[in-house]
């Protein structure tokens, strides 16, 4: 497992299977196949895969941009597991657990995986990476993409900075060499943990931004949220067995700065919405899938259970279950006894 080798002599030619074509997995796989990687990206949807095959294009997406033409796409996992040296997952996060139980027999210790989701699973709090270990033993390395990205500006060829965390030196390369392009820089660490924590409670406070300017509290109580929950974000991180240094990295505060400020991210959307008033059904309904609600309930227990202090992130599960209001909210935080910044 700690082995791994690329089947070629060069990566630039590495197969890779794209499992999800919405907006984020189609932007990764057209950068892979722009690359020049050997792209396979599979889909639920036939009318998708259809799209992808026969006019280049995902319209369901993207309506107005065309996809590389060297992409592929197939609605069979199992033509995508025989395609693959790699497998890249980019599914929202709960549909990672029926992806990876269909999957688990037709993965081999020649498979690498590459997770790209953001979130946890439900039943209890486990990193998806774990998951799909679980599901799938014999895998070979596993690695975490991740970083403030818009699948939209992927698309469109503007410049970004990512982070590829493994513990296997030779395959974080190998993912990283396949991104290898002009308006793309990816950065490496060991930290999958964090890099995963990151990515996922960051969507849990671009919510809790969301709320503040829905609120209209101003710019001022936005900074000291984003930075007080970046310090709840790393002792989380520290405290499943990651470190706190990725959190002040591209996996957290740079993927915080982007999806707590734009209006681009679903998750900061739908707090707006919240905080302006719309119900948590509504908003839901107008805005789509919101990682970051799942997220604040799953991290506000686990916190609980290992004594950890995250008010923020357990004032923002406690406005979505209906527990107190918004501005409750921000006047307990407002209103906790007073603290050093940092543990002394």
């Amino acid at each position: 497992m700690d082995d791994f080798v690329p089947s070629r002599s060069s990566v630039k030619s590495s197969k890779w299977a794209v499992l999800g074509a919405g907006a984020w997995g189609t932007a990764l796989a057209n950068c892979l196949s722009l690359s020049g990687q050997n792209v396979l990206i599979w889909d639920r949807d036939p009318g998708v895969v259809d799209d992808i095959n026969k006019f280049q294009q995902n319209r369901k997406r993207y309506p107005d941009l065309a996809v590389h033409r060297g992409l592929r796409a197939t609605g069979s996992l199992e033509e995508a597991a025989k395609h693959a040296e790699l497998i890249l997952v980019a599914l929202p996060s709960e549909a990672n657990m029926v992806i990876a139980t269909q999957l688990s027999d037709l993965l081999t210790e020649n498979h690498g995986l590459v997770m790209t989701s953001k979130g946890f699973r439900e039943s209890d709090g486990a990193l998806l990476s774990d998951v799909w270990r679980e599901m799938a033993p014999q895998l070979g390395p596993v690695a975490v993409l991740t970083g403030p990205t818009f699948a939209r500006e992927l698309m469109e060829q503007k410049m970004t900075a990512m982070l590829v965390a493994c513990h296997n030196e030779a395959f974080r390369a190998t993912v990283a060499d396949g991104f290898d392009l002009p308006f793309m820089r990816i950065y490496e660490n060991n930290d999958i943990i964090g890099a995963q924590v990151g990515g996922a409670i960051k969507n849990v406070l671009a919510v809790a931004a969301g709320i503040l300017d829905g609120l209209q509290l101003g710019h001022n109580a936005r900074a000291a949220v984003m930075t007080r929950g970046l310090g709840e974000m790393a002792r989380y991180a520290k405290a499943m067995g990651g470190k706190e240094q990725t959190i002040w990295g591209l996996a957290g505060m740079g993927d915080l700065l982007l999806t707590a400020t734009s209006a681009l991210s679903r998750n900061y959307r739908f707090g707006q919405l919240v905080g302006k008033g719309v119900s948590i059904h509504e908003a839901r309904l107008r805005v789509g899938t919101v990682e970051g609600i799942l997220a604040a309930r799953i991290v506000t227990v686990q916190a609980q259970a290992h004594g950890l202090d995250l008010a923020i992130v357990s004032a923002v599960d406690g406005i979505l279950h209906g527990d107190v209001t918004p501005i409750q909210a921000a006047e307990y935080l407002m209103h906790r006894p007073r603290a050093p910044e940092f543990d002394e």
